[in-house]
């Protein structure tokens, strides 16, 4: 607050005397300034999708954490190398793959390998429409608070690899976005 005279004033009516000005960053108040924060990160890799069977006629998705990839598939869950898994993708299979490189905590990322390892503990049939790569991958990402995809959208509640890839576009923690051709 100020009096009449434009004099600093606390709340009880007592006048307040500048002591000092700090100058706290180097720059102008308009420039944009950088952020130094602690954090990690994880890939969410996308692959097209190829005629060979119903799932995979929409794409694929899995996450990376730490180097290592964990994806639901058909008869289980995948867990590989990131270099092993785009090998499959890129070469075996033939499919382009995009990764989403997501800024994480430390705990987020411990939250979501916690629930990977109790969702492969559990090993649930797999379900297009419930229990597919996309799905899990969506609620894994949610249960560390991490928004993957706009519901809005969803078609009879099944979560595609393309709902998933347009929400990680869209996402305020993406970093980067890499680009992983077929070979």
């Amino acid at each position: 607050m100020r009096n009449e005279m434009g004099d600093l004033i606390s709340k009880s009516g007592r006048p307040l005397a500048k002591v000092a000005t700090i100058t706290t960053t180097p720059t102008s108040s308009s420039a944009l300034k950088k952020i130094y924060t602690q954090h990690e990160t994880i890939e969410v890799i996308i692959s097209d999708s190829r005629m060979i069977s119903m799932g995979s006629q929409f794409g694929h998705t899995a996450i990376v954490i730490d180097g290592i990839e964990y994806g639901r598939a058909h008869p289980g869950w995948d867990r590989d190398t990131k270099e092993r898994y785009l090998y499959r993708q890129q070469v075996s299979m033939h499919r382009d793959s995009w990764g989403y490189v997501l800024k994480v905590t430390a705990s987020e990322k411990q939250i979501m390998l916690s629930e990977i390892r109790k969702r492969m503990a559990e090993n649930k049939l797999y379900s297009i429409a419930d229990n597919s790569c996309s799905s899990n991958l969506a609620e894994i990402l949610e249960a560390a608070g991490i928004q993957a995809h706009d519901p809005r959208f969803e078609f009879m509640d099944t979560i595609s690899p393309s709902d998933l890839m347009v929400g990680l576009k869209h996402s305020r923690r993406l970093l980067r976005e890499n680009v992983y051709p077929k070979k």
